[in-house]
């Protein structure tokens, strides 16, 4: 069992670390490329011709990134959408708990 739960650390360390490198790759992507300057440039343009800055500068900015940084952007929210309604149960079950304490312990005074 030992055994077992280090190779699974291991694992989860090494996934953790491909992550980190991974997510560190597209973040240099977008600040080396041009493509921050060009968002940036498209919404103050946008803004300055009354239209919607922060849809401009996020068209911009991903017309200016390369095929692997759009995949990783694309994964990345594909991700986040998945999880974003598990960690909202875990929010609200959470503040229920939460409730149920406050509720118990303020019967028990």
């Amino acid at each position: 069992m030992d055994a077992l739960r280090d190779r699974g650390e291991m694992e989860a360390q090494n996934l953790r670390q491909k992550f980190k490198e991974w997510l560190a790759s597209l973040v240099h992507e977008v600040i080396h490329s041009n493509a921050g300057a060009g968002a940036g440039l498209e919404g103050i343009r946008a803004a300055l011709t009354g239209k919607n800055p922060v849809w401009a500068a996020t068209k911009a900015l991903v017309s200016g990134l390369s095929g692997k940084a759009k995949f990783g952007l694309v994964l990345l929210l594909i991700v986040a959408l998945l999880l974003g309604p598990v960690l909202l149960v875990i929010l609200l079950l959470v503040l229920l708990v939460a409730v149920i304490v406050a509720a118990v312990r303020a019967a028990a005074q």
